[in-house]
């Protein structure tokens, strides 16, 4: 690390600040566009998964520190227990912590003693942003040496000023010098000959340790690759073969051998993997990945490379061909919420591997069809219910994806929905409405039942978190918010929509004068201790139909 001298940000460009207090709060969004204004100001913004993968590291690191801190302090403050050298007692103790309460009571006690981590992007050259500590937090502030050299960024420790000795700064910056904004490039890339091509190509095959298995039509093994026998710890001899031979799974013959290696003209096939136990230990199992062709003479000529993935999770990967997993990840996507696939990719991108426990701010907005269960009952003969179903539900999918909203879960005839910005959450129950009215409309002129949907929203926070077993986990937002949501729909009139005040006076304050508003009123809310302040957002073509309900509601 280097040491400098702080320098003043321009005043005229004051730099805006993120403050981070737990892992649980979901910063990362607005760290992410901090990060994308500052590296198109550096003219490098193809780097930003690398730098967001770089801080996430350096972040994560010094908040689990502070904590850590934080706790050990509160133990000894409130608990007046002496841990001095009982390290093994502390973790246990941390640990139980976190697994009971998540951070929140950890957050709370820096919040109180105003432990934080404070993030800003001064808009100077070469600096990407600024980082703002607590002195406990100073060993655990490093980069990730091997990345941040390959991006071109360096930590750089800020001298400190007088009176601020319990806190720390320091700055990422970019090493221009080695990393020029313009690399000029001076001529066209290499076209490599066949003889570089197969030098090439030979040194990356020993490099990566893959290996080579020839297999008569019948199946036996004809020649093999030194690697492979090494990489399952057999003795590197001819005679090891007959081992190896033992532990192929039988399904790896007919699958490839006699199965993909004949499907084709020529014999080629791509990415089929196969769990190979190891002879000496049956507990243990190397995933390969397997690719070939069909020699003329019909012999299997088979490429094999380990999936380098940690003991842990590797058991989990499926065998067979790529091909077929992503055929069956194309029927089951649809299963899976868009908010947790959305959620996996970011945190993988993060260099993570395991959806964590968040807290944000979002409006939650729930959808049903009003009297759904007797229109199931009359006229399941007459119309198909399903489809109609479907219909109604592919439109409020559409409208919520169209105001950048996520469906959370459906649930029969209810949809849950979630949304970053409020104001959007209305907009998509509008747009929810008109298809409805037109929908409604319709079936009017058919002779048939109207399905009038209602929409309750409410804003507030949320816990997004891992509910469940070991086997069998849902991702899923809970909170307090999420029940009065779901309660303003209940409480909602058929073909309205229904919102709290909380949610209104967050869209006032924003100004939003297209969204209209009716009177409040209030309601009780099953499982509320008070009343709940509700309106009702005024429709085009309901214009007097919320101010009827609301004298029907006080009467």
């Amino acid at each position: 690390m280097i040491t400098a001298n702080s320098t003043e940000p321009d005043p005229g460009t004051p730099a805006r600040s993120i403050v981070i207090t737990s892992l649980e709060h979901n910063s990362w969004q607005e760290l992410e566009q901090g990060v994308t204004n500052t590296l198109e100001r550096l003219q490098c913004l193809r780097l930003l998964d690398s730098t967001l993968l770089l801080l996430h590291k350096v972040i994560t690191n010094m908040i689990k520190t502070m904590h850590r801190h934080a706790f050990h302090l509160a133990i000894e403050r409130d608990l007046s227990l002496d841990i001095t050298n009982k390290d093994s007692m502390f973790d246990e103790l941390l640990q139980n912590e976190l697994s009971t309460h998540g951070d929140r009571n950890i957050e709370q006690f820096c919040k109180k003693h105003h432990f934080q981590i404070t993030l800003t992007f001064p808009k100077e050259k070469d600096t990407l942003l600024q980082i703002d500590y607590p002195e406990s937090c100073d060993s655990s502030t490093y980069l990730d040496n091997k990345l941040a050299k390959a991006i071109g960024f360096t930590l750089i420790r800020l001298a400190r000023n007088e009176g601020t000795s319990e806190y720390c700064s320091a700055r990422i910056m970019r090493n221009m010098a080695k990393h020029p904004h313009h690399q000029a490039q001076t001529s066209h890339s290499q076209l490599l000959s066949q003889i570089e091509e197969s030098d090439k190509a030979q040194a990356i095959f020993c490099k990566l340790g893959h290996g080579i298995m020839i297999f008569s039509s019948a199946g036996d093994i004809l020649s093999i690759s030194p690697a492979i026998l090494d990489n399952l710890k057999l003795e590197v001899t001819p005679t090891s073969t007959h081992a190896l031979s033992n532990v192929i799974p039988g399904h790896f013959y007919n699958d490839v051998l006699w199965g993909l290696a004949l499907e084709s003209e020529d014999g080629l096939f791509e990415n089929y993997r196969i769990r190979i136990r190891m002879p000496h230990d049956n507990s243990l199992s190397i995933l390969f990945n397997v690719s070939g062709y069909r020699h003329h003479d019909m012999t299997i000529h088979t490429l094999w490379q380990v999936v380098s993935l940690d003991l842990k999770t590797t058991h989990t990967l499926a065998e067979g061909s790529i091909l077929n997993e992503a055929r069956v990840h194309n029927i089951t996507r649809n299963y899976v919420p868009q908010l947790i696939e959305q959620k996996a990719r970011e945190v993988v991108r993060l260099g993570g591997n395991a959806l964590p426990n968040e807290e944000c701010w979002l409006a939650i907005l729930f959808c049903d069809i009003a009297g759904f269960t007797s229109y199931v009952e009359n006229n399941e003969k007459e119309e198909s219910v399903i489809h109609t179903l479907n219909l109604i539900l592919g439109r409020i999918t559409k409208a919520v994806r169209q105001h950048d909203g996520i469906i959370d879960k459906f649930m029969g005839d209810c949809v849950m929905a979630l949304f970053k910005e409020p104001h959007k959450a209305v907009l998509a129950a509008l747009e929810i409405h008109k298809h409805s009215y037109d929908f409604n409309n319709l079936r009017m002129r058919a002779g048939k039942d109207l399905l009038l949907l209602r929409i309750g929203i409410h804003w507030g926070k949320v816990v997004i978190g891992n509910v469940g077993s070991a086997d069998r986990l849902d991702w899923t937002t809970i909170g307090d918010a999420v029940n009065t949501a779901a309660r303003l729909e209940k409480n909602c009139g058929p073909g309205a929509i229904l919102v709290s005040e909380t949610l209104y006076k967050t869209i006032t304050l924003a100004d939003h004068p297209e969204i209209r508003f009716s009177k409040a009123f209030q309601l009780e809310l099953k499982g509320k201790r008070n009343k709940e302040t509700v309106r009702y957002i005024q429709t085009d073509n309901q214009s007097l139909l919320h101010d009827t309900r609301i004298i029907h509601a006080k009467n």
